[in-house]
């Protein structure tokens, strides 16, 4: 289950930025995950909730917006939303294309807060 590896890494970023911003805890992760890096939001919740204990993260919330995928046809430059797996043009009905969206998995926000702790 790859979501332990992406967990992992996120609480690893919001760790350092916890460090870097003088402690604190952290309150919310928001993500943007891309429709072709199948991951499994109850599975990523899940490692994400098991990881972030013990840490400045643990009472944090983490929520994502989903990337749809859009293609560009190598034919004629049509930009769409693969319907199938072979990635069929609408416009000129040409298979293949190049991913124009829907590959990113990035952290596009960390919300912190003060720690009266310092943890």
């Amino acid at each position: 289950m790859h979501e332990f590896s992406i967990a992992d890494a996120i609480i690893h970023v919001a760790q350092e930025l916890v460090q870097q911003n003088g402690g604190g805890k952290v309150e919310q992760i928001h993500l943007r995950i891309g429709e072709l890096r199948q991951v499994v939001p109850d599975a990523l919740l899940f490692a994400f909730d098991i990881l972030k204990q013990d840490t400045p993260l643990s009472d944090a919330s983490l929520e994502w917006e989903t990337v749809a995928t859009r293609v560009r046809c190598k034919t004629c430059g049509s930009e769409y939303h693969p319907n199938d797996i072979f990635w069929e043009c609408p416009s000129c009905g040409a298979t293949g294309a190049e991913v124009v969206a829907g590959e990113e998995l990035d952290i596009v926000g960390i919300t912190l807060v003060e720690g009266s702790d310092g943890d």
